[in-house]
């Protein structure tokens, strides 16, 4: 009996938390700035001032697309917007990944009729609930079907407007196992959902296929697509550049060759831990847990 209370007040525990935490997304993604942020020719950014992802917008002759979509209640907000560029309509919507801080907005653009385009894996994580990684503990309940992605593909995908070439290339086991990078190959600019941010360590959904080691290869390719030039809108932070790439990546490996190197030594993940794998790095560590990076590369000797 007392095994049986103590499951159920972690239960209730871990619930109540996921719920905070919910709302609080809820709260700090009430409001979006009134202007926005332009790109390039044809590419505009929306950036939330709270925790939801950024947005890309890009004009075509015929009409709009977005790169992911906030939350169901900004739709209203987001729409006004794109109408002070133009009145054309949103005819797509892509989106990097399944997780509801880029994606809730498919439910209110779905039931306009804009069509989603997303990885075969995102549909799939759509259909169910789901439970996002801790420290969220969010469960993410089924999206209804107009919410859903009405094309999907495997590997990759090419969109051929007027004036731009638009790629969809599917990032394997990264953030998530749903992960896209975006190309607006003539603008030169790339969305890279969560698989690049700039608010510190990357949160990784491993629930959900979520791996440092994914992330590192896949933002590894993109430095080799990229140059000087190009424009990378993180799913979350600031327009960013190659150089910021770089960087990150860096700071990522040098975690990952510190904590092989105690491995190597025969350190448990709580010695490595004591060792501080973060030091010198100036970042947010919120989502940083040593013990999961070292059981993620446990796992890939196997």
């Amino acid at each position: 009996m007392n095994r049986y209370i103590c499951l159920l007040l972690l239960a209730v525990t871990a619930n109540l938390f996921a719920q905070e935490t919910d709302q609080k997304w809820k709260n700090s993604s009430s409001s979006i700035p009134d202007s926005l942020i332009k790109v390039s020719k044809n590419v505009y950014m929306i950036k939330p001032r709270g925790a939801a992802g950024n947005i890309i917008v890009y004009e075509s002759k015929n009409g709009f697309i977005l790169v992911d979509d906030q939350s169901e209640e900004l739709e209203p907000k987001v729409s006004k917007l794109i109408n002070s560029i133009s009145d054309k309509p949103i005819f797509y919507i892509l989106n990097t990944h399944f997780h509801y801080d880029h994606v809730d907005g498919n439910k209110a653009f779905g039931k306009k009729g804009v069509k989603i385009i997303a990885h075969d894996n995102l549909r799939k994580r759509l259909l169910a609930d789901q439970l996002i990684s801790p420290p969220t503990n969010i469960i993410q309940k089924a999206y209804p079907f107009e919410a859903l992605p009405y094309i999907t593909f495997s590997d990759s995908l090419t969109l051929h407007e007027i004036d731009e070439e638009i790629k969809l290339f599917y990032v394997k086991n990264a953030h998530t196992d749903t992960d896209s990078f975006i190309e607006f190959k003539n603008e030169n600019v790339y969305h890279t959902g969560d698989v690049f941010v700039r608010y510190g360590f990357p949160f990784m959904d491993e629930k959900n296929g979520g791996n440092i080691l994914g992330i590192i290869k896949a933002v590894d390719d993109l430095i080799k697509r990229t140059n000087d030039s190009t424009k990378i809108i993180p799913g979350h932070g600031p327009i960013s550049n190659k150089k910021d790439l770089i960087v990150y990546r860096d700071n990522l490996q040098l975690i990952v060759n510190r904590i092989q190197e105690g491995m190597s030594n025969n350190l448990t993940a709580k010695q490595i831990e004591q060792n501080n794998p973060v030091r010198g790095i100036n970042w947010n560590n919120q989502f940083f847990v040593t013990s999961q990076i070292y059981q993620m590369l446990i796992s890939t000797q196997k």
